[in-house]
């Protein structure tokens, strides 16, 4: 009974922060328990599936465009705390703002950090526990902390289904999917 309470509670929660968001597209599938910090800096696209836990801080401005898919436990920042000619150790109360982008069609696994400026090209895959920083290019494989590249997609099969407007999470919405 208790769990049935909470999850009512984290629904009523997310959807209040959900409504604070500077753009928020169709066939969303954003799961309870994630968070929403500066939810006013924060831009979803259509089509995005945010899994369970994730904390997303939109301080320094967050794009997330369509057709994102996002395993659990995600954490973005976009602000670091100010250390160079700071006033303290071993920073002080200034903010360094740095946009994060992730572009269409990425797909992010579970345990991703995402630190301030980084942005994610455009059909990236982003392994499961990896820290994402820099600018990484379109159709990437990456894993690890540090991130690398390990690979490309293919770009012919990539763009064909582009093309034909085939998306995961909308064909998901449209009960579409074909097992």
């Amino acid at each position: 009974m208790f769990s049935l309470i909470y999850n009512k509670i984290q629904k009523v929660v997310l959807n209040r922060n959900l409504k604070h968001l500077k753009s928020f597209g169709i066939n969303n599938d954003i799961s309870i328990g994630c968070r929403f910090l500066f939810p006013e800096n924060i831009q979803l696209g259509s089509n995005i599936y945010i899994g369970p836990n994730a904390e997303v801080n939109g301080l320094g401005g967050i794009i997330i465009k369509d057709g994102v898919i996002i395993g659990p436990n995600l954490i973005i920042h976009s602000a670091n705390h100010n250390y160079k000619d700071s006033k303290y150790l071993p920073y002080d109360e200034l903010f360094e703002f740095r946009k994060v982008i992730i572009n269409e069609n990425v797909w992010i696994g579970g345990n991703v950090i995402v630190v301030p400026g980084a942005e994610i090209g455009e059909g990236c895959i982003v392994g499961a526990g990896t820290v994402v920083s820099g600018k990484i290019p379109p159709l990437s494989i990456i894993v690890g902390n540090p991130c690398k590249i390990i690979k490309q997609r293919d770009s012919e099969h990539y763009f064909k289904l582009k093309n034909n407007n085939q998306i995961y999470m909308k064909y998901k919405k449209e009960n579409l999917i074909i097992k």
